[in-house]
């Protein structure tokens, strides 16, 4: 499943794509046609990005960093520009342009550099306007680029508004697609997205990680004795109970049903072990409030550890899976950290 961040950089390329084509395109049609009118240097310039943009056309599929390509394209390109506005030679046409440049910048670099960009680069096509296209009608010149002026500002301001309600749709759609309905925990969306990352920090590191698998005990009777409803308060009151008991950097996710994973960075297998009771513990002596008593719930645990039980997701929450059945197996309402070990000493009755 591919994740939201990766969906805007697909965006973000073939906007990229789009322009390094026309730039291509562009650059050789106009080049002829300065060069049709002598104008030697302009016409230079324009085969010389079109150059670069070919070249860019090559590796853009190939690039990690498509931020950084996109930055050492851009500034050049509208450089470029505002040195051919300011050429004698060149028609009072291509200050149409100007007005491409908010769009161009929103859409590849986003709302602070987008912003920036295009209030710096109109600035200065402005004033080679106010340069190069004036008249001894004085108010005429103020009203022609006051027009030029604040439609500029109406794209960048439009682009502007654009944008941000773009990534707030995005992040909306990022906390849909990994976050419980229910519960509000992260669901294996994010858990698969927070793996890699502390995955890769504890193989650059050296650090440990570990793997929690909690499955609350007799959940179906639950369900069927007290119904759905009583049944998605019980995982509710699971799911906040438990998260106080957590650190921040702590991910707690709920897998599905009654299933739940906690990730733990920095934490090896003893210290695992001990967050895995601490929260056994806590849910067994909190029971879950209901209008006519109280409703003991208790859980089942198994502890996994990066390297000694896989380097990959799957790998430990196969083995935190199958340490949670035995669990369950030998009583329930106790944590099991290797398939070797004997479960942990029961505090409370099982559920």
């Amino acid at each position: 499943m591919s994740r939201p961040h990766e969906h805007s950089d697909q965006h973000r390329r073939l906007v990229l794509k789009a322009l390094l084509w026309l730039t291509l395109v562009g650059g050789v049609f106009f080049s002829v046609g300065n060069i049709l009118r002598d104008n030697w240097l302009v016409a230079s310039l324009e085969l010389l990005y079109a150059g670069v943009s070919l070249y860019s056309l090559l590796i853009i599929n190939r690039t990690e960093n498509l931020r950084i390509l996109t930055i050492v394209y851009l500034v050049p390109f509208f450089t470029l520009m505002m040195v051919i506005l300011f050429q004698p030679g060149t028609s009072f046409s291509v200050f149409a342009w100007i007005q491409t440049i908010p769009i161009i910048f929103y859409l590849l670099l986003g709302l602070r550099l987008g912003l920036w960009g295009s209030l710096l680069f109109i600035g200065i096509g402005l004033f080679a306007f106010g340069q190069r296209f004036t008249s001894e009608d004085q108010v005429g010149n103020i009203l022609i680029l006051a027009d030029l002026g604040v439609a500029s500002l109406a794209v960048t301001l439009f682009s502007h508004i654009y944008e941000r309600s773009r990534l707030r749709n995005e992040q909306r759609l990022t906390e849909l697609a990994t976050t419980d309905a229910l519960t509000g925990l992260a669901n294996r969306v994010k858990l698969a997205e927070v793996f890699d990352r502390e995955r890769n920090h504890a193989l650059r590191n050296g650090t440990s990680l570990a793997l929690v698998f909690l499955d609350i005990d007799h959940f179906k009777q639950i369900n069927d004795r007290f119904g759905h409803t009583t049944g998605d308060k019980a995982l509710c009151h699971f799911a906040d109970l438990l998260s106080q008991r957590l650190r921040a950097n702590d991910l707690f996710c709920r897998l599905g049903g009654e299933e739940f994973a906690v990730l733990l960075p920095n934490t090896g297998g003893a210290l695992a072990a001990n967050v895995a009771e601490n929260l056994r513990e806590r849910l067994a002596t909190n029971p879950m409030q209901m209008d006519d008593g109280i409703l003991p719930m208790t859980l089942s645990a198994g502890v996994a550890c990066f390297g000694e039980d896989g380097e990959h997701l799957d790998e430990l929450m196969q083995a935190a899976d199958r340490r949670t059945y035995a669990a369950k197996r030998a009583g329930r309402n106790q944590i099991i950290t290797t398939d070797a070990a004997e479960p942990t000493p029961v505090i409370s009755a099982a559920g």
